[in-house]
């Protein structure tokens, strides 16, 4: 069943430092001080991220590295390192679980994801992403704000790393049911083929473009060879069409990939395939109920 254990370079690689902070400066139009805004920039080289209300608390740089040590110093979590996407106006700390962990019956690597965006597009969020052994399948579950807001001054007393960190065992825990039932499903070559469809007209809307639609038959191809490839070691259940999925995203689709599929197509992929196998899950449920 397992290929091979040995682990290869992740697509993308995580930096060991984020070695800038945010520079708060004043918004001027027509050489007037604008008081009621405020320009946040990168220390290191200048460059904007964002422009907005005089009341936007950021939550800084330092204060995103304080919280992942807290989370460290309580855990098997270790800090892989960190990704930024548009230029530091999303950051992501990746936390490895250092303690060996298993998924489907298959080995994996848990990371507890800490993000954060310095551009108002969400708020401090936490997350978890799987890497399996067999087949360098990555995915992500779906991220959740933390109780925290950029509107205030006592960010420090708010997040509570303990709350993070049972957040993530009871995640991790309801993750496993679901795998194990999925397992437990099989599916036809005609039910994985309607599923496979499903998701490619989720992923964007028909277009009668011949590119298009072009492009579209070639991506299906490639998922059903990744699914032949994974369902015939893990069996056609929706486990089994799920690692297609993922393998697909992980090992086929071409373009940059973001660590664990966070920020990528692939994660979008991912998302949109995981709520297919969900529904036909609970589909099953009330069948047999």
């Amino acid at each position: 069943m397992f290929r091979n254990l040995k682990t290869k370079k992740m697509k993308t690689e995580l930096s060991k430092e984020l070695n800038w902070e945010l520079d708060i400066q004043e918004v001027q139009i027509a050489n007037k001080a604008d008081k009621s805004k405020v320009a946040i920039c990168r220390s290191d080289n200048g460059e904007l991220l964002n422009i907005c209300s005089n009341q936007y608390r950021p939550f800084y740089n330092t204060e995103l590295k304080n919280l992942v040590h807290e989370i460290t110093a309580i855990s098997d979590f270790r800090l892989e390192g960190f990704q930024e996407f548009g230029n530091g106006k999303r950051i992501l700390a990746f936390l490895k679980n250092n303690k060996q962990t298993t998924l489907g019956n298959q080995a994996v690597k848990d990371f507890l994801i800490i993000g954060n965006s310095h551009d108002t597009t969400s708020k401090v969020f936490a997350g978890m992403s799987n890497y399996m052994f067999r087949c360098e399948n990555q995915f992500t579950s779906d991220l959740y704000p933390l109780r925290l807001k950029h509107l205030n001054d006592q960010h420090g007393n708010v997040i509570n790393p303990k709350t993070i960190i049972k957040n993530y065992l009871h995640n991790r825990e309801q993750l496993d049911l679901k795998v194990n039932r999925m397992m437990t499903v099989t599916i036809n070559n005609w039910m994985a083929n309607q599923m496979v469809d499903r998701l490619l007209m989720k992923l964007a809307p028909e277009i009668s473009s011949l590119d298009y639609q072009a492009n579209q038959r070639k991506r299906k191809v490639e998922i059903m060879n990744s699914l032949e490839r994974e369902t015939n070691d893990l069996g056609m259940t929706l486990w089994g069409f799920y690692n297609g999925i993922t393998h697909y995203t992980s090992n086929v689709l071409k373009g940059k990939q973001g660590f664990g599929n966070t920020n990528s197509l692939g994660g979008r992929i991912n998302k949109i395939a995981w709520e297919i196998c969900q529904r036909m899950l609970e589909r099953n449920r009330n069948l047999h109920d």
